[in-house]
């Protein structure tokens, strides 16, 4: 299982090193003088950081589809697990880790070092990532029904099914938020968010809570759902123009929205 994290980390970075290529069209002389520049599909930023959770929910799909790997990848790797009192040796901290990234995020922030969007607006993209990966994940739980793994008694119809991870899917949603924010500054930001996240999902197949597919899949959702969350806020912002600002305000005898467009 120790190879799990290293396989998710190079995934992530080998996929921020893609060369990105222009291709320039001539254009008719007599009508154009100048280049059109045409991206190729793949230099798109939607499909690069598509890649990495396209792989990992496909390795999911993979470890389900192989007879017997699922449960094979199990045996080993629920270190954590005692067989004997259905309970686990020891806290591995995955409840409160999950939500480490995000925290260093706005504790960086707070320090003076710059994030790539302002505090309301980051704020609003990760309640967003949040909610959409909850949405994606329970919805999933319901659509798979995939049992968790055999030991621990659950009482809930939502915690009796497994997949996808809802602890990795935060997890994830944490350290790709982190690493939009503040991976700027130094690799090693986003390399300290994944590796946060990616201990979530050892946790939680370590405590026999979860098949490695889960961890997998909800890895997936959580850098998905948080990189969509983001392409939508660019896009929405494009649309509204740059000398355009609004804002609510609130005394009181009434309440309301303020405009002014900078000439």
């Amino acid at each position: 299982m120790k190879i799990l994290p290293i396989i998710i980390l190079i995934l992530l970075f080998s996929n921020k090193t893609v060369a990105q290529s222009d291709s320039l069209k001539v254009i008719d002389s007599t009508s154009v003088t100048s280049y059109e520049i045409q991206k190729k599909w793949f230099d798109s930023h939607y499909v690069r950081e598509s890649i990495v959770p396209l792989s990992l929910a496909l390795g999911s799909v993979a470890i389900i589809s192989i007879p017997g790997l699922k449960v094979s990848l199990q045996k080993p790797l629920k270190w954590n697990y005692n067989s004997t009192t259905t309970g686990i040796n020891g806290n591995l901290f995955e409840d409160q880790i999950r939500y480490v990234p995000a925290i260093a995020a706005y504790a960086i922030s707070f320090c003076g070092i710059k994030s790539e969007h302002r505090f309301i607006d980051r704020s609003v993209i990760l309640a967003v990532s949040y909610i959409a990966s909850d949405f994606v994940v329970y919805n999933g739980k319901m659509l798979t029904k995939s049992r968790r793994p055999p030991g621990p008694i659950y009482t809930s119809i939502r915690d009796i099914y497994s997949l996808p991870s809802q602890h990795t899917a935060m997890a994830f949603v944490a350290a790709t938020f982190l690493d939009h924010e503040l991976g700027y500054i130094s690799p090693w930001i986003s390399i300290g968010g994944y590796a946060a996240a990616s201990w979530v999902g050892i946790a939680r197949v370590a405590n026999n809570y979860h098949w490695t597919s889960d961890v997998l899949m909800g890895a997936a959702v959580g850098i998905f759902m948080t990189n969509a969350t983001y392409w939508a806020y660019d896009g929405v912002m494009k649309l509204i123009p740059k000398r355009l600002v609004f804002s609510p305000f609130i005394n009181s005898q009434q309440t309301g929205i303020y405009f002014c467009y900078k000439l």
